[in-house]
């Protein structure tokens, strides 16, 4: 089932009997979860209405509260939270389960909020023939840039397209962080109108890769002392130079890959789906791959594969073996 659809189906009243929502979204997951739920008790007291359950609960406790009707209400919700039931481990339950959804009553609509799933079980065939099952990955990234704008909008505040883009490059793709920092964007701005790239800076906390990011950027530009100082400040925020070494190997595969990529004629949508990247984050790559050939992209990653191995062999620091690698291709 599309997101768009499960929307305009509880917006009119249309409920399926049983939902399964999952995803490496897990924002999405319980969002959608409580938009059923508002949908399905609407103004009902909720305490008589609806029954939680979390963890490997039986099956037939499940289906006895499905059993149960509402009490002076439309609807009765059931909830069921990692059940497992969907997963391997649980096979005389889960197929129990399959048994009963044709049956379950139309004053009851029971949702499962799971995490472990295996499509080939008896149970998800048949939730996704008698019920509505909701994928919730996340956005693409024009999604998620156009969500956390219209995040910024409920909260009374303009997040600019350059502004969205670079809020989510630094706080990453993981929608309730990017809630949690939005809202500390608003709070910090009180009455400005506009959200600035200067209060992203100030206020929001750069994920790893965010950081990895500006590092590469500050090297292949020929900014030594900016990168010195980022990695010394990665240094300060207790991060391991390992760590560090790896993403930066990580980072100038992808510019290689990218660069690759483009020359061959591939577009930034294709790169990204192929590399399983967001878009901007290939677009930003091949910025960063402007100063190189393919041959010397080629030459530093190999470069970059040696200290690791130099680090890991102990013949030099960690640390060292970094900061060597930024003197080298940060000028």
């Amino acid at each position: 089932m599309e997101q768009k659809k499960l929307l305009s189906d509880l917006k009119n009243g249309n409920f399926a009997q049983a939902y399964l929502l999952y995803g490496s979204e897990r924002y999405l997951v319980q969002h959608y979860a409580k938009e059923i739920e508002k949908a399905v008790l609407k103004d009902s007291e909720s305490d008589f209405c609806k029954d939680v359950f979390d963890g490997a609960i039986p099956t037939h406790e499940i289906i006895m509260a499905a059993e149960t009707l509402p009490f002076f209400a439309g609807r009765r919700l059931i909830i069921v939270k990692d059940s497992r039931l969907f997963a391997t481990g649980r096979k005389d339950d889960s197929e129990k389960m399959a048994e009963y959804l044709p049956k379950v009553p139309e004053s009851t609509v029971v949702v499962f909020v799971e995490t472990d799933i295996d499509k080939r079980s008896k149970l998800f065939k048949q939730m996704a023939k008698v019920g509505a099952v909701l994928d919730c990955e996340p956005p693409a990234p024009n999604d998620l840039v156009k969500w956390v704008t219209r995040q910024a909008k409920e909260g009374g505040k303009v997040l600019p397209p350059p502004v969205a883009h670079h809020f989510v490059r630094t706080v990453g793709a993981n929608m309730q962080a990017l809630a949690n920092e939005m809202a500390k964007l608003v709070a910090y701005c009180g009455d400005g109108e506009e959200i600035t790239a200067a209060d992203v800076n100030i206020i929001c906390t750069p994920t790893l890769e965010s950081r990895i990011f500006d590092l590469v950027k500050a090297m292949v530009s020929g900014r030594t002392g900016d990168a010195l100082k980022l990695y010394n400040d990665m240094l300060t925020l207790k991060e391991s130079s390992l760590m560090v070494l790896s993403m930066i190997i990580r980072q100038f595969r992808i510019v290689l890959l990218s660069k690759c990529a483009k020359e061959r004629g591939m577009t930034i949508y294709d790169t990204a789906k192929e590399l399983g990247l967001r878009d901007f984050m290939v677009q930003e790559a091949l910025g960063q791959g402007r100063r190189f050939t393919v041959d010397g992209l080629l030459t530093a990653l190999e470069d970059c594969m040696d200290t690791d191995v130099k680090v890991k062999t102990g013949l030099i620091s960690p640390e060292l073996g970094v900061e060597m690698l930024i003197m080298r291709y940060g000028q």
